[in-house]
């Protein structure tokens, strides 16, 4: 195991032959956190092992289960400026700060299943954020603002499910603004004072997400994909699934983590209260080929 020494002084990591260094994600520099018990390190497995954490720091087979982390389908958002509040049919929702529009688990499960072939879905579901609704200094006085976040789109489009949209040159800007021509479409078909309303519209793109945000990996917002494989005891990996990195002192956290994504934030909760209090994650089996877990 390589250990890292965390300084007591709070001026960073004090060097001696076992210490780890972490390497910065973007330029070849070495990071020494100002620390003073643990390094919490809100990554991808595939940033951690792969890019922050120098060779011969931790187990190799650590490294080559990262090295097949996978990750789900990807994401957008598109932000909306409007002139005035989106004024739905149904009155009950001009109220609500997060709405999901969808036409029932059928759609979404048809969504799902074309986006991961690759296509545009041709009804997406989508979250629309109204959060304006409980902070009324994100707008200016009787204006209103939309965030909608796309679930199931593909990094890398293959086809337009609905067949209308050119997909052949990947994300490009005219590609992103006719599938937010295609939402907005959708959701004026329940607030239908929508189009002209609109006074900016502002895309990301899975790409753009990924740029923006190098945990995003392919555009995907929940660190990971969220298979059985890659969940509870075995998420990030199989053999790191309780946080623990296989270096003293630093720890795994964040939605490529158990329990996964979310606004929790339970990960951190789980380490942080390890850390003050002396608890001990449970010891779980680590499985093996061919091998079950009784109950």
């Amino acid at each position: 195991m390589a250990d890292v020494e965390l300084g007591a002084d709070g001026l960073g990591l004090h060097e001696r032959e076992s210490c780890t260094a972490l390497r910065h994600p973007f330029h070849d520099t070495a990071l020494r956190p100002s620390v003073r018990r643990a390094v919490l390190a809100s990554v991808t497995p595939t940033a951690l092992y792969g890019t922050l954490l120098p060779e011969g720091s931790v187990r190799p087979e650590l490294r080559d289960e990262a090295r097949r982390f996978r990750y789900g389908r990807a994401a957008m958002q598109i932000h909306v400026a409007l002139s005035r509040p989106l004024g739905w049919r149904d009155a009950r929702l001009n109220t609500i700060p997060v709405v999901y529009l969808s036409d029932g688990s059928g759609s979404t499960g048809i969504a799902c299943a074309e986006a991961e072939a690759g296509l545009l879905p041709r009804r997406p579901t989508v979250v629309v954020g109204q959060q304006y609704v409980l902070d009324s200094s994100r707008v200016q006085p009787g204006a209103a603002a939309l965030w909608l976040q796309l679930q199931e789109v593909p990094f890398t489009p293959r086809g337009d499910a609905a067949g209308e949209l050119d997909t052949a040159q990947g994300w490009t800007p005219e590609l992103a603004r006719g599938y937010a021509d295609r939402v907005l479409h959708q959701i004026a078909g329940h607030a239908p004072g929508l189009p002209g309303k609109v006074l900016a519209v502002d895309v990301i793109a899975p790409p753009d997400l990924t740029r923006r945000n190098p945990s995003a990996v392919d555009g995907d917002p929940y660190g990971g994909s969220l298979e059985l494989d890659q969940s509870f005891p075995w998420r990030p990996l199989p053999s790191s699934g309780r946080h623990a990195t296989g270096i003293r002192g630093l720890w795994h956290i964040g939605a490529s983590t158990h329990p996964g994504p979310g606004l929790g934030g339970i990960s951190g909760h789980t380490v942080a209260t390890t850390l003050t209090t002396g608890a001990r994650f449970a010891r779980l089996p680590r499985l093996s080929p061919g091998r079950r877990i009784r109950g």
